[in-house]
């Protein structure tokens, strides 16, 4: 009993870590809970049908940069508009005939789902999925080939409308990705002089290296797409990138060793002064770095030559950031991604034939629930399906007490958008917290608009809810069968994978830091990330089935493997450059 207390009590606090605030998490989650108030507006003025997947999209689309935000939504409009233009013809082929539009259900679902895997597609597959599988599905209830291309096209309203919105929110208020990419930067100098002073210790550390410098570098590529600063503010953005991890992570085995707190003090204050610097859009000046002795570590050494480099004094070259081709290397040697694709869809088909047989049109949001659950492995299906459990429940207890207490005092449509964005700003928040936490948001928004978004104005049918509700927790339990009995996949493969990727690229660094110390960089922030996915791997493994798990001297080897190549990183995933810069 003790045990069980201490693990909840645990638990509860890894939660509560977990909800803390961090940087550019609010302004995150108001821009997303704003939207989708804005699209309950558009939906109930404008009669658009299932305003729940519009604004579920919204979560997925919506980056923490306009550019990111602004292409993905085109994309999806012109993806969603060329399937239209398909979907029309189909329809007056299939819709007298059943079992021509399942066929046509499972045929479309298998490609998006595979793309969604196995390509650059991603989510994006998922959701056109689900545009296709649910128009398809009411064909059986419009017997007339002219009004199933009315709702054709309402089913295109449904991701045009916040796409839209998206478009024009970002155009007025979205943060430009110059503006985010530099906040990114000063808040990782100035954790760089929280680790000197004491105030973040190793792990904080350790997780900012983890996430590397992919995201900074898909922003800078932004701001070359689009042109949003001068060439050489690029050039000086794209060293400030390279610098600034290399800084931290000096600063992270700075930690293990000895200096003194002046020098302490000094450098911290630099990496403040510098993070004010860069936010602001300014060059840091370092005129007081202090010189440091001939018996200082390397990494002391690597510390001060990389705050130099900030400042524009010598350069380290240029980095050639991994551009893989649209789809994975084994995208059709690896049978794994077929199987996904045949799993999600089969569960979705299930769901379909389970509610049209039963005649009970109120349980469809199953089929949705499929497309949004579909995961990858065995652990990662456990893990979320306690996740999405907990958001639904806890979204559908909002949405029964919206509709039992709010609903009656609601004026106009203004009170339905306060709740809306209230809620959705609870599901963002938990949204973009970190992985361990985060499927829960998007479900618990999900659940709460399912159940309260039922037609084109304030909602009162507790039934439709209850239904709505039924649906969502059949679709997530056909998944977990779907996912852990059919094709099941061990995580295990991919951790041996991301170790396998780790130690090799650790194998050439030392050679690559006198050659191309950019490039050394680079190759030192994809090592830790990788390390991380294996970690978060090796913790998903512990909830598979026994049988799908390695045995336990496996398991054993697997973990002495990571804190061996960790033990690595730390000790050769770093050179002083100074020596070696390019002009």
């Amino acid at each position: 009993m003790a045990t069980a207390k201490t693990g909840l009590s645990g638990l509860a606090r890894l939660v509560w870590q977990d909800l803390q605030p961090t940087p550019g998490r609010l302004v995150q989650s108001w821009r997303v809970a704003v939207l989708c108030a804005l699209m309950v507006l558009l939906a109930m003025n404008y009669g658009i049908p299932e305003s729940a997947v519009s604004c579920f999209v919204i979560f997925f689309v919506m980056k923490s940069d306009a550019g990111e935000s602004s292409v993905l939504a085109l994309a999806l409009v012109v993806l969603v508009s060329l399937v239209v233009l398909l979907l029309i013809p189909l329809i007056q082929v299939t819709i007298q005939y059943p079992a021509w539009r399942l066929l046509a259900m499972v045929l479309t679902s298998f490609v998006l789902l595979f793309l969604g895997v196995a390509s650059k597609l991603g989510p994006l597959g998922g959701i056109i999925a689900l545009v296709i599988a649910f128009v398809l599905t009411l064909l059986g209830y419009v017997p007339f080939g002219e009004i199933a291309t009315r709702a054709v096209l309402y089913a295109w309203l449904m991701t045009f409308a916040p796409m839209g919105l998206v478009l024009i929110f970002n155009l007025c208020f979205g943060l430009y990705p110059h503006k985010v990419l530099r906040r990114e930067l000063a808040a990782r100098l100035r954790l760089a002089a929280q680790g000197l002073t004491g105030q973040a210790d190793t792990q904080d550390l350790w997780d900012e290296l983890a996430l590397g410098v992919s995201a900074q570098q898909k922003r800078l590529g932004w701001i070359r797409l689009f042109h949003l600063r001068p060439t050489h503010e690029q050039a000086d953005l794209d060293q400030a990138i390279l610098n600034s991890y290399r800084a931290l992570l000096a600063v992270a085995v700075v930690r293990d060793q000895h200096l003194d707190n002046e020098q302490a003090t000094a450098f911290a204050q630099i990496c403040e002064r510098s993070a004010q610097d860069i936010e602001q859009g300014r060059l840091p000046q370092m005129d007081d770095l202090p010189e440091l002795p001939a018996s200082s570590s390397l990494a002391i050494q690597d510390l001060r030559d990389a705050l130099l480099a900030l400042s524009g004094a010598v350069s380290i070259g240029k980095a050639d950031p991994e551009h893989g081709s649209f789809m994975v290397p084994d995208a059709f040697t690896n049978p794994v991604y077929q199987h996904h694709a045949l799993k999600a869809t089969a569960a979705a088909v299930l769901c379909y034939l389970i509610y049209s047989a039963a005649d009970w049109q109120g349980i469809h949001t199953a089929m949705i629930t499929c497309y949004v659950a579909a995961l990858g492995s065995t652990g990662e299906t456990v893990h979320k399906l306690a996740l999405r459990i907990v958001g639904c429940l806890l979204g559908a207890a909002l949405g029964f007490i919206t509709i039992l207490f709010v609903m009656p005092h609601l004026l106009d449509i203004g009170g339905l958008m306060v709740v809306v964005f209230l809620v959705s700003l609870l599901g963002a928040w938990v949204f973009y917290g970190p992985e361990r936490i985060s499927y829960a948001g998007i479900q618990i928004a999900f659940a709460f608009y399912l159940v309260t978004l039922q037609g084109f104005g304030p909602s009162f049918d507790l039934d439709s809810a209850r239904d709505r509700v039924i649906g969502i927790l059949l679709g997530n339990a056909v998944m977990y069968v779907m996912f852990t009995q059919i094709w099941p996949v061990s995580i295990a493969g991919s951790v041996r994978q991301r170790l396998a990727k780790a130690s090799d690229s650790l194998m050439g660094l030392a050679a690559l830091w006198q050659e191309r110390p950019a490039q050394a960089v680079q190759q030192s922030a994809s090592v830790a990330q990788e390390l991380s996915a294996a970690k978060y791997g090796l913790a998903l493994m512990q909830l598979e089935p026994a049988r799908l798990r390695p045995d336990e001297q496996q398991a054993q080897d697997m973990q002495s493997q990571w804190q061996t190549l960790r033990q690595q990183f730390i000790t050769q995933a770093y050179m002083p450059v100074s020596s070696h810069p390019s002009d």
